[in-house]
């Protein structure tokens, strides 16, 4: 069996979060969330597996990416899963594997299929090439977030996290949400999604929360006045409303 993954615990209270990054990001995706974190809570992030110090998985499907959380976290019940972008993903994958574990999904700015532009990057070796350059470089990431900033504040940056990652897992676990069969993995799936976004984000994750509503008919959208695709830095105040149950 794999050492668990890195898990950061916040809080000691007996309401359960398990928190989910997304592509790029760490456990530190979610310290803004904690000065607005009720003491009832026990919030613990996840370095997902090449992130961090947290080991690569076996095969990078996202079966296995969820059993590894699964067998990481404290075992509780009636735990509240947060993913944000991508980590909503493995967020459904959980509620997916472990039923009557989670009782509540968060996916923060999700998308629900892969865009032309994340799409290129999966392309042999030129799309491993063009993710290289744009993100693995100090000036392909400064150029990149320049170019991006109508889909944030203008004090986020968006290729930020990228700076200190193992870029070979950041491209493989790109190639494994590339592959996954969509939404409707999930459509079954009994209990309550709340899908937060930012006013100003990406195209994508506006049609990705009309597929979402599709699958999930109870689903509640929660868009947020003036965050583009970082809205845990840019209101954070509004998203742990919403991620705490406080909406």
């Amino acid at each position: 069996m794999k050492t668990p993954l890195d898990v950061t615990k916040s809080g000691e209270g007996s309401s359960r979060f398990v928190a989910i990054h997304g592509w790029g990001g760490s456990h530190a995706t979610f310290e803004p969330l904690k000065p607005f974190m009720p003491d009832s809570v026990l919030f613990e992030a996840v370095d997902l597996p090449g992130y961090g110090t947290s080991e690569l998985p076996d095969e990078w499907k996202t079966e296995v990416v969820g059993e590894m959380v699964a067998d990481s976290i404290s075992p509780d019940e009636d735990v509240t899963v947060v993913g944000n972008c991508t980590g909503g993903v493995i967020g459904a994958e959980l509620a997916l594997l472990q039923p009557n574990r989670v009782k509540r999904l968060v996916m923060i700015d999700p998308f629900a299929y892969m865009p032309w532009y994340f799409s290129i990057f999966l392309k042999g070796s030129f799309g491993r090439m063009a993710y290289m350059t744009t993100f693995a470089s100090p000036i392909g990431r400064f150029f990149t977030n320049q170019a991006l900033r109508s889909k944030r504040t203008r004090d986020s940056d968006l290729t930020a996290s990228f700076e200190r990652v193992n870029h070979a897992a950041v491209h493989d676990f790109l190639r494994m949400v590339g592959a996954h069969e969509g939404p409707s993995r999930y459509a079954h799936l009994q209990l309550p999604v709340d899908v937060i976004m930012g006013e100003k984000t990406f195209g994508a994750v506006r049609k990705s929360s009309r597929i979402l509503e599709q699958e999930w008919p109870d689903v509640r959208i929660h868009v947020i006045p003036g965050a583009g695709h970082l809205p845990i830095e840019e209101q954070t105040e509004r998203v742990a409303e919403v991620v705490f149950g406080n909406d």
